[in-house]
C-alpha cells in the first residue's frame, strides 16, 4: 500500500471544528499519531496513508489511516475473537482553527487539550442559524433538573417556525439543528462544534474547501442570527455569567452515560479498580451509582475550585473549577462512583490504556449541570445558557399559582383516623381536596395508596367541557425551598400518561376504589370513591379518553407555599436583590413540572396559601 492511496479517501462532509490555541509542529502531529496507533495495539506495519502538515495554498493538512483489530462489540473479550478494522484521521489547519475528520479514529486527550479550544456556540449559530435559515430539524435539551422530566425531544417539520411558536419553546435549549439555506441542507451541534453538509461522498480536495468555507463563517462576526433560534434558550459565555451571578447547584444528566455504556453496541464499559485489579461493574453496583449521580449536590464556596456537597451544611463529596470557557468537574468521591472507571469496549477488558475515571468520564462528556442564583441561567452540555422568557423576573410562575385561603388551617396531609371516619379532617390537604377544591367534581375519588396516579383524582363537566383533575397534596412548614416539593413533582410528572385512562389497567384501578381508605395509621370508613358510581365510572372514564375537548388538568395542591411569599421574592429579584439558593431550586423545579404538563398537552398549576 502506498500513501497516494490519500486519493481514494471519499467521505461526506462533516467535522468537528475547534479554535487552534498555539501553533502545530510536524513533530507534534507525528508523537500524535504514534500514540494513536499505539493505543490501538499497531506498533509496526504499513500505513495506508500518512502524512504531517501537508501545505494547499494557506491551508495545511495531516491524515492517518490504518488497519487494527478489535474485539466484536456483541462478545466478550474472553471468546479472544477479533475483527479487522480500518480507521481514518484527517486534520486541517487554516487560519486560527482547526477541522477534524475522523472515523474510528480519535485525537488524543493530550493533543487536543494543548493545541485545540471549543469553537463559541454563539459562532457556529452565527456560521449556520442565519436570519434566512429555514429550520427543518432541531433537537433540544429541557432546561429541567427533575429526572422525571422530558429529557430531550426533536421537532422536524419542512418549516418548523410555522409549526413552533415560544410556548412551544420554553425551557428548552437547542442542541443539534438543520438548516436549509440556498438550496444547501447544513446540520450543526453548537456544544461540540460538529459541522455537515449534506452532500455525495467527496475527497480530500473538496473536504479542504469544506473546511476553509465554515472557518470563513466562524470567523465573521454577524450577528444576524434567526428569530426563530432566539426563542429558545440562548449560550453566553462563562465570564459573562460568572460576572453577574454565582453557581449554586449541581446534578449530573446521567443519559450520556446511560448512552455510552447501554443498548446493543455499547462504546464503552464501566469497571472497577481494586489495586490494579479490573473487573466489570455488575448490574446491582451500576444501579447504586446512578441513585448517587442522580441527586443535586450544593455548591460552596467563593473562589475558582468549589465544594460539591450533598447539602449546604454536609460534607465535601467532590468539587468543580470554574474555568475560563467552561465548568471542570475536579473530584467526585461518591462510594462506588470513587473507584468506578470507563474503557473502550474496542479493547478487552482491562487493556485500554487510556482508561479513564468515572469523573474525568463525565466531565469529559459535559455531563454536569449547574445552576446559578439567576434564575435564568444553566449550565448544560458544557455551556451557559440563558432562557430570554425568564425576563419578567418570575412574573410568568406567578400565573399558575391560585390561591387557597383554607390551607392555612392545614395542620397535617391526611391526619388521624378512627374506623367510624367517613372523610378527612377539614384542616388537612386532604379534607381541603375533598371539601373545597374538589368540591364541584361530579366524580372525586381517593387514590392515595397502592398503585397511586395521584392523592385524589376528579372529573368535571361544565358547559359540555369535561375536565380530569388529578390532585398531588402536600402539606408542610412554610417555605420558599424546593424540598417538600420532589415527591409531589416527581409523582404528577411521572403519571401525566395516566391522565388518559389507560384502558388496560382500568379494571384494577376501580377495584381498589371500591374499599375504603385504610393506611398505616389505621383503618376507616372513608369510601375511596367519595363522588360517583362504580357501576358507571368505567364507562365514564372512558368518554373522557375519547373526547377530543377533554381538559387534563395536573395540581399540586400544598400548604408549604405561600403566594405572596413567592410575589415578594419575584418582586426583589425584579429589583436586583440576588435570590437564596432554595428559591431557585424552587422556580427551576416548578418549571420543569409546568414544561412537563405542556409535553402531554396537559395544564399544570399549583394551589397553595394566599
Amino acid at each position: 500500500m502506498k500513501d497516494s492511496l490519500i486519493t481514494g479517501l471519499s467521505v461526506v462532509t462533516t467535522a468537528s471544528f475547534y479554535r487552534r490555541k498555539k501553533r502545530i509542529t510536524v513533530a507534534e502531529v507525528d508523537g500524535m499519531f504514534e500514540s494513536i496507533r499505539r493505543a490501538h495495539g499497531v506498533s509496526s506495519g504499513r500505513n495506508i496513508f500518512r502524512h504531517q502538515r501537508s501545505k494547499v495554498g494557506s491551508t495545511r493538512w495531516s491524515a492517518l489511516c490504518f488497519k487494527f483489530k478489535a474485539t466484536p462489540s456483541f462478545l466478550l473479550p474472553s471468546t479472544n475473537v477479533q475483527e479487522e478494522l480500518c480507521g481514518y484521521l484527517l486534520l486541517v489547519e487554516y487560519e486560527k482553527y482547526v477541522a477534524v475528520f475522523a472515523s474510528r479514529l480519535s485525537m488524543t486527550s493530550g493533543f487536543k487539550s494543548e493545541h485545540l479550544a471549543p469553537v463559541a456556540m454563539t459562532a457556529v449559530e452565527a456560521a449556520v442559524a442565519k436570519v434566512d435559515a429555514v429550520f427543518q430539524k432541531v433537537r433540544l435539551r429541557n432546561m429541567s433538573v427533575s429526572r422525571d422530566a422530558l429529557r430531550n425531544k426533536t421537532l422536524e417539520a419542512s418549516d418548523l417556525s410555522n409549526v413552533v411558536g415560544p410556548a412551544g419553546s420554553k425551557r428548552f435549549a437547542p442542541q443539534t439543528f438543520t438548516v436549509e439555506q440556498g438550496g444547501k441542507s447544513t446540520s450543526a451541534t453548537p456544544g461540540t462544534g460538529r459541522i455537515a453538509i449534506r452532500s455525495d461522498k467527496v475527497g480530500l480536495s473538496d473536504l479542504i474547501v469544506f473546511a476553509e468555507g465554515v472557518i470563513d463563517e466562524l470567523s465573521a462576526t454577524s450577528t444576524n442570527v434567526s428569530q426563530f433560534i432566539r426563542t429558545f434558550a440562548r449560550p453566553i459565555s462563562l465570564d459573562e455569567a460568572l460576572r453577574a451571578s454565582r453557581p449554586i447547584t449541581l446534578s449530573f444528566d446521567t443519559s450520556k452515560l446511560l448512552d455510552a455504556v447501554t443498548g446493543d453496541n455499547p462504546a464503552y464499559r464501566l469497571v472497577r479498580n481494586n489495586a490494579g485489579t479490573i473487573t466489570e461493574l455488575v448490574e446491582a453496583d451500576f444501579k447504586s451509582l446512578l441513585e448517587s449521580l442522580e441527586q443535586n449536590f450544593h455548591i460552596v464556596g467563593r473562589h475558582k475550585i468549589r465544594e460539591i456537597r450533598v447539602s449546604s451544611r454536609g460534607g465535601k463529596v467532590g468539587s468543580i473549577s470554574l474555568n475560563k470557557t467552561r465548568i471542570a468537574l475536579r473530584s467526585l468521591n461518591l462510594d462506588i462512583a470513587a473507584t468506578t472507571e470507563v474503557e473502550n469496549t474496542s479493547f478487552s477488558l482491562g487493556n485500554d490504556e487510556d482508561r479513564v475515571t468515572l469523573k474525568d468520564f463525565l466531565d469529559t462528556s459535559n455531563a454536569p449541570i449547574v445552576l446559578f442564583d439567576d434564575m435564568a441561567l444553566a449550565y448544560i452540555d458544557g455551556s451557559i445558557f440563558r432562557d430570554e422568557t425568564l425576563r419578567d423576573g418570575g412574573e410568568d410562575l406567578l400565573r399558575y399559582m391560585h390561591p387557597e385561603p383554607t390551607l392555612a388551617a392545614s395542620v397535617d396531609e391526611k391526619g388521624n383516623f378512627t374506623p367510624a371516619q367517613t372523610s378527612f379532617d377539614a384542616n388537612t390537604t386532604f379534607g381541603v381536596i375533598e371539601r373545597t377544591i374538589g368540591a364541584h367534581d361530579q366524580i372525586l375519588i381517593c387514590d392515595d395508596l397502592t398503585d397511586e396516579w395521584a392523592d385524589f383524582i376528579g372529573v368535571q363537566t361544565l358547559n359540555g367541557v369535561t375536565h380530569v383533575n388529578f390532585y398531588h397534596g402536600k402539606h408542610g412548614k412554610l417555605s420558599l425551598g424546593a424540598s417538600g416539593f420532589h415527591v409531589s413533582v416527581s409523582q404528577a410528572i411521572k403519571n401525566l400518561g395516566n391522565m388518559t385512562f389507560p384502558p388496560d389497567r382500568m379494571a384494577a384501578k376501580i377495584a381498589s376504589w371500591s374499599a375504603t381508605y385504610n393506611s398505616v395509621k389505621g383503618p376507616s370508613n372513608i369510601p375511596r370513591i367519595k363522588r360517583g358510581a362504580v357501576a358507571t365510572l368505567a364507562d365514564e372514564l372512558a368518554q373522557t379518553r375519547t373526547n377530543p375537548d377533554t381538559v387534563r388538568r395536573a395540581v399540586i395542591v400544598t400548604s408549604s407555599l405561600s403566594k405572596k411569599a413567592v410575589e415578594d421574592a419575584v418582586a426583589e429579584i425584579r429589583n436586583g436583590k440576588a435570590p437564596k439558593p432554595a428559591f431557585v431550586q424552587l422556580y427551576w423545579l416548578l418549571q420543569s413540572f409546568l414544561s412537563a404538563c405542556t409535553e402531554v398537552g396537559a395544564k399544570g398549576s399549583v394551589i397553595c396559601q394566599p
